[in-house]
């Protein structure tokens, strides 16, 4: 019994539809894995973190994460923002960003979106979903542990 998956070598076209690889196309997204933990804590509730990026980028970042006043107008969620400073390997690639967007109260799930302000892809969009996690005294936020995209061209 023969099976024919119709599979197309690579490089070749289907049908003269034009291929090209995923290293050379224009619009592919960089995405990143974190764990910042808190540094310090402020008389207003925003904590300062530092900790490392991986992915398709290498290097450390600090940010400073807080809980907004007012509703997200989701049940359950919290409005949240933060504010990057990314130092990457190479240095051309750092890059600092602003974000804003909603913690889930119960599970600590993040999601933000915002720009990339200075640096490397300026202007781009950028988003980020995370967990919140509570090893600190009174259930107090100590680290954060998460994934970040950046939009392509």
């Amino acid at each position: 019994v023969v099976l024919s998956l119709g599979l197309v070598p690579i490089g070749y076209s289907l049908n003269g539809q034009s291929v090209t690889p995923a290293d050379t196309a224009q619009d592919e997204k960089i995405r990143l894995s974190y764990h910042v933990k808190e540094i310090k804590r402020d008389s207003s509730g925003q904590y300062t973190m530092s900790g490392t990026v991986s992915g398709e980028r290498q290097g450390t970042a600090t940010l400073v994460f807080g809980f907004d006043e007012g509703s997200s107008g989701q049940a359950g969620k919290i409005p949240v923002h933060s504010y990057w400073v990314v130092t990457a390997v190479p240095a051309s690639e750092s890059f600092e960003a602003k974000l804003s967007g909603t913690v889930e109260t119960v599970s600590g799930q993040t999601h933000l979106v915002g720009t990339i302000t200075e640096g490397a892809n300026k202007g781009r969009r950028v988003e980020t979903i995370s967990r919140l996690l509570n090893f600190g005294p009174n259930r107090s936020l100590s680290d954060i542990d998460g994934n970040m995209t950046i939009d392509g061209k």
